[in-house]
């Protein structure tokens, strides 16, 4: 299937999977912030030297970068006369705009809440019976 990108069908197609790929990239980042939350103490505990951070960086920009490409995608083709699939291009301007809000609320929510632990050597180890 190629793109030529320059019809609005094609346009309001490529807005409503760049919704796919920030939701699911939201939903990565969302499962690994919730897996690490500890709602007692409110806060979302992390090894100080674990790759938690840059993955989470990676996931939440490349789900933000996504949605607000095709949000802007979308603006573009929605309302448009010679668009034919007018409504496949407001969907995809509202999925964006939520994945948009979703990736946010998500990076607010743990900068608010992180908790860098320092692990030391000894205890990694499982320890013995």
């Amino acid at each position: 299937m190629a793109f030529k990108f320059k019809t609005y069908e094609d346009q309001a197609r490529l807005s409503v999977m760049l919704a796919a790929v920030g939701c699911f990239c939201a939903i990565v980042a969302g499962v690994a912030v919730l897996k690490r939350f500890e709602p007692e103490q409110f806060w979302v505990k992390y090894g100080s030297h674990s790759m938690l951070l840059p993955i989470l960086g990676l996931t939440l920009l490349l789900a933000l970068a996504a949605s607000v490409t095709g949000f802007l995608v979308a603006l573009h083709s929605a309302g448009q006369r010679r668009n034919k699939r007018s409504r496949l291009s407001w969907m995809g301007f509202f999925l964006n705009a939520g994945v948009i809000t979703l990736t946010l609320s998500i990076a607010i929510f743990f900068a608010l809440a992180r908790n860098a632990v320092q692990i030391s050597p000894g205890q990694l180890a499982a320890p013995g019976p």
